[in-house]
């Protein structure tokens, strides 16, 4: 699944042009599903500033912000997953991939039964800045150790599924000296059960 997101306009002699951040989604089996809980994800920059134009600072989207994308992660109960997102540190510019935008994603998740995305960002975990994977429970535990492995499947079983929601928001710029043009990049998100391995 391939989702775009827009990432701005940047402003130069009245022109305006995009700058759009591709999603991409993998998962490594069919008992996890990952959906975006936007009809149209958009990382759009231009939520908190109207317009951006070259000499700018930068200018973020945070965690309770409209703007952050929320992925829901659909998987059986008593797993853990591991996430791992994969994001450039620049968008390049379409016509000349040395031209540039400093982007730097970030990313929270919860992992505590939360109603819908938005009552789940009050209590997100937020991962330092720099750091793009992590593994956690489909639920989280109480306490104390993890049970059993789950008992393997015979016949027509199916195990009881849970959700959990991993959000992505970050920063675009400072925004130099550069030219209006349509800016990309392409971030991976990948979803698994850990095997510990």
């Amino acid at each position: 699944m391939l989702l775009a997101l827009l990432a701005g306009t940047l402003c130069v002699v009245n022109s305006s042009y995009s700058q759009r951040i591709s999603f991409s989604t993998w998962t490594g089996s069919d008992d996890i599903i990952i959906t975006s809980v936007m009809a149209s994800p958009t990382l759009d920059f231009n939520q908190k500033q109207a317009i951006i134009v070259q000499n700018s600072p930068a200018i973020s989207i945070n965690l309770n912000d409209v703007g952050a994308i929320a992925f829901a992660i659909e998987a059986p109960e008593n797993f853990d997953l591991t996430v791992e997102v994969d994001a450039p540190t620049v968008l390049s510019l379409d016509s000349d991939p040395t031209k540039t935008i400093p982007f730097q994603i970030k990313m929270a998740y919860n992992n505590q039964r939360a109603v819908d995305e938005n009552s789940g960002k009050a209590n997100a975990i937020e991962l330092p800045t720099g750091f793009y994977n992590v593994t956690f429970p489909v639920n989280r535990r109480a306490s104390g150790a993890p049970g059993p492995p789950p008992t393997p499947l015979s016949g027509s079983e199916t195990r009881i599924k849970a959700k959990a929601f991993v959000y992505l928001y970050g920063e675009l710029g400072p925004i130099g000296t550069i030219p209006a043009g349509n800016y990309t990049g392409t971030i991976n998100l990948n979803v698994f059960f850990n095997s510990y391995d």
